[in-house]
């Protein structure tokens, strides 16, 4: 998870944090409040993270008699007996990883709660990661200095993902969340989305059609100035431009304005003969409970204005639900797009 989510998962549980993962694992470490009692929760409240935070969802359409199905076969599921599932929910170390098949699929662990009845899915993931190579590394370093101005070399880090296809209690879409770290490519997120879903139909209880079109949500988002705050947009205009706004945070603070009504956006508007044409938006819920923050978001992107040779809308197929440290963040943020697809009411 982020430094920003455990930070605030570890003040929910009463534990002092530093700057950085190492400083506070020192505070903790040096406290005096003993561990004993509250390692049993801080558990669990990660196993809740792992189910929603940083995902990539895909919603289908599932009537109620084949949902019940799902959710019967999910809850007779057994985890693995392998590495990933005896860790969960704990990660495997970079050697343990070095050791797994990046294209293989292990259940580790069947959650059910509130919410729905889901399995969680452990994969390997290598992720490309650019890393600045010295000059003195070289044989000839003053000869590599004279020809480049930098030196980068790509590599292929394994990193652990968990997967989760949930069948929901209160909704009549199956939801499958692929994990999405920051690095990922939106490419990437729809190959493991592929994946999971033929894994739903190898269990042969329900046919899964296309997923839920998300893009009408798109502008009813923008046109709701009450719902949540609209951090970033991308639009075209019939002045032939594309336009990418974004509202940065304000005085290196985590407050943000509503780019709905940033002055500039707004006079730019006012200059167009017709409406602008959204296909990318990014909508935040900030709030605070017991002083401390929440902030879920959901990003829906397509691919260009339109999908069909400029004749037709986009189809947004999933949904980039972030910044959720619980449960409740995610599902107040998928209810809110719900209804903004006209799923719920």
């Amino acid at each position: 998870m982020t430094w920003t989510s455990l930070r605030t998962l570890l003040h929910m549980h009463g534990l002092p944090t530093g700057q950085g993962y190492l400083r506070t694992l020192a505070k903790i470490d040096a406290g005096t409040e003993p561990l004993e009692g509250r390692t049993g929760r801080i558990q669990d409240a990660l196993v809740e993270h792992l189910l929603c935070g940083m995902k990539f969802t895909k919603l289908y359409e599932v009537d109620k008699a084949d949902l019940e199905r799902l959710q019967n076969f999910i809850s007779s599921l057994e985890p693995e007996e392998c590495p990933a599932a005896s860790h969960f929910p704990l990660a495997l170390s970079e050697e343990e990883l070095l050791n797994e098949n990046s294209g293989t699929l292990s259940v580790v662990g069947i959650q059910s709660n509130d919410d729905g009845i889901g399995v969680v899915l452990s994969s390997v993931y290598k992720m490309r990661v650019r890393e600045e190579i010295e000059f003195d590394d070289f044989e000839d370093p003053e000869g590599m200095r004279s020809r480049f101005d930098e030196v980068v070399g790509v590599k292929f880090k394994p990193i652990q993902l968990f997967h989760t296809i949930l069948a929901p209690h209160h909704r009549s879409q199956l939801e499958i969340r692929s994990d999405f770290p920051h690095g990922m490519r939106e490419h990437e997120a729809h190959t493991h989305q592929s994946v999971l879903k033929g894994i739903v139909a190898d269990w042969g209880i329900v046919h899964l059609d296309k997923p839920v079109n998300l893009f009408p949500a798109v502008r009813r988002f923008y046109d709701d100035g009450q719902d949540g705050i609209v951090t970033d947009f991308t639009f075209s205009t019939t002045t032939a431009s594309i336009k990418h706004e974004r509202m940065m945070r304000r005085g290196g603070t985590a407050e943000r304005l509503d780019q709905r009504r940033e002055a500039y956006h707004l006079a730019g508007k006012e200059g167009l003969e017709t409406d602008i044409r959204l296909f990318r938006i990014t909508v935040e819920w900030p709030k605070v409970e017991d002083n401390l923050s929440f902030s879920p978001s959901i990003t829906l992107a397509a691919s260009g204005p339109s999908g069909a040779m400029n004749a037709a809308d986009p189809i947004i197929s999933g949904v980039l639900v972030e910044n959720c440290i619980r449960a409740a963040d995610y599902e107040f943020a998928i209810e809110r797009l719900g209804i903004k697809v006209g799923l719920l009411e």
